[in-house]
């Protein structure tokens, strides 16, 4: 009965990629077919692959999600079955039944205190994953993230939580990138967390300008916290490319809205969000930027106890870089440090963030000042700062929520040149 199409996903090294293909001798009596999702252009010959069984090889250079959903409609086996990067079977799967009973149309791997185990498909029914597509690159951060958004959204239609070890790891992870991926998606809860009614309600406000790219990623990231945002608000600033389009796409949860006006630059934008506002607190996302999922939970707690008379909690920044061939990497986190004088609010390496604003303090300044300087289109975030420094004091907290993504299409990165002008103007 040879009822599993194995689809062999990430696999960047050739030595790698064989161990995994030899280790499908273990499930050859029911293997029909496999599937090598090659995004680095390995392309072993087929002459050198230890296994008899029908191998395709697929170009997936483009947009992971979108290839594996026009694939999977082709798949005439029962079952499907993902090996991710790092994984080779063991010979104990030749003691499990690897079979679907009843309505459980997903089986995974589940191991007490492994949280990056629990939340991958290892076995889905073909018929439910025709069905239940995978999510598009642009609407996650990297593209495992595809992968556990589709179990996490599915998991409620029946799991079955395979509890004996069947997979064993090729290599350690030492790669920097592939552990803090892990470590964001261990984040991740499918229990939601009951609102605490004693903690602040907060908001996030996402201004957007051609962000086309990212703005999804952006969007998902606070849709999927384990604690609701009070309110998600998106305003479009008169984006010229397909940005409105995709984020109109993502308004069905009810606590999520979007607005659209002309362009007239990022202070002006985030002013037009304000009279929206009803929560006591709001956090500010970049267009290009995500936030992890526990990002509320954290930001509560520090909030909770903040004095009434500081209008702004910030933390740290994770950095990533995205890449031209879409891949991102990990660069830093970057910490954040009190502020005790204009000299060190000036002299801090911007941006300071993530930014927690408390919204009465921004109503009662009138929102973002408009500046002369580029017309108010620029360092929005460090006017305001400097601006609301002239009358209270800032709160850090050695936290660790906001992920900063450094790409060529930024606004600051194009006006780099600019910074020194505009410290100049500020003086």
């Amino acid at each position: 009965m040879k009822d599993i199409h194995v689809f062999l996903i990430n696999y960047n090294i050739p030595s790698d990629l064989r161990k995994a293909l030899t280790s499908l001798n273990y499930i050859l009596p029911r293997l029909n077919k496999v599937t090598i999702f090659d995004a680095y252009g390995l392309y072993l010959q087929k002459s050198n692959i230890p296994l008899r069984v029908n191998i395709e090889y697929v170009d997936a250079q483009g947009d992971l999600g979108a290839i594996l959903n026009s694939y999977v409609q082709t798949v005439e086996s029962e079952y499907i079955m993902f090996l991710f990067k790092y994984d080779l079977l063991l010979s104990e799967v030749k003691n499990i039944p690897l079979t679907l009973e009843g309505n459980e149309p997903v089986m995974t791997l589940h191991f007490e205190g492994n949280q990056s185990c629990k939340w991958l498909p290892l076995m889905v029914r073909t018929s439910f994953l025709k069905n239940s597509p995978f999510l598009l690159e642009r609407e996650v951060p990297f593209k495992e993230m595809i992968f556990h958004s589709w179990f996490m959204k599915n998991f409620d239609s029946g799991v079955v939580k395979l509890e004996q070890n069947i997979l064993g790891g090729i290599r350690e992870i030492n790669d920097i990138t592939d552990r803090e991926k892990l470590n964001f998606i261990s984040k991740f809860n499918r229990e939601p967390y009951q609102t605490i009614s004693t903690m602040p309600t907060l908001s996030v406000m996402i201004s957007n300008f051609n962000m086309e790219k990212f703005i999804q990623a952006a969007i998902r990231s606070c849709i999927a916290q384990s604690l609701p945002f009070d309110q998600i608000i998106v305003v479009d600033d008169g984006s010229t490319d397909g940005s409105l389009k995709l984020i109109n796409q993502l308004m069905d949860p009810p606590n999520i809205q979007c607005l659209s006006k002309s362009n007239e630059g990022k202070a002006k934008a985030l002013n037009y969000i304000l009279p929206f506002l009803t929560s006591e607190f709001v956090l500010e996302l970049d267009a290009d930027d995500w936030l992890d999922p526990d990002a509320v939970l954290l930001i509560k707690k520090h909030l909770k106890n903040l004095p009434q008379n500081i209008p702004l909690l910030y933390g740290n920044l994770r950095y990533w870089m995205q890449k031209s061939s879409g891949e991102i990497g990990f660069s830093k986190v970057r910490k954040g440090k009190r502020i005790r004088n204009r000299k060190e609010l000036l002299s801090y390496k911007f941006p300071l963030g993530p930014r927690i604003y408390r919204t009465s303090a921004l109503i009662k300044e009138k929102g973002f000042p408009v500046i002369n300087f580029k017309e108010g289109r620029l360092y929005e975030d460090v006017t305001i700062l400097v601006h609301l420094f002239k009358k209270y004091e800032f709160c850090y907290e050695d936290f660790t929520v906001y992920n900063v993504r450094k790409h060529d299409e930024s606004i600051t990165k194009k006006n780099h040149s600019d910074w020194n002008d505009f410290r100049n103007f500020l003086n």
